[in-house]
């Protein structure tokens, strides 16, 4: 069986910070309801590329600032953070290319 403590320091931050990251989402969607769109403009490859560095530098910032609180910092593990880095990376490297056939697929069907 796990030691309380053990379960006061691993497992119950990151619920809350779950919890409170669900109620945070849940009370700006009830403040602001979503509007119907337009259609945006057809967006060029330039802007493909600029979205693209755009989402892939700040999620992976997120994820190892994640890692370095959740594991670095609680769980008192300093290993976890380069094995994050080396991890995420091997990630980028195999959802990037499909991102990419993706959007290019869409595109050249006409989506």
């Amino acid at each position: 069986m796990t030691p309380p403590d053990e379960i006061w320091r691993r497992i119950v931050p990151p619920l809350v910070a779950a919890l409170v990251v669900f109620l945070a989402m849940v009370r700006a969607a009830m403040r602001s309801p979503a509007r119907a769109a337009a259609s945006p403009p057809a967006a060029g490859w330039r802007d493909f590329a600029r979205y693209l560095a755009v989402t892939v530098i700040s999620g992976y910032a997120v994820f190892l600032a994640i890692v370095l609180v959740f594991h670095v910092v609680l769980a008192r593990d300093h290993g976890a953070l380069v094995n994050a880095a080396w991890g995420g990376v091997a990630l980028l490297a195999i959802a990037l290319p499909l991102f990419v056939l993706t959007e290019w697929f869409a595109r050249r069907s006409g989506r």
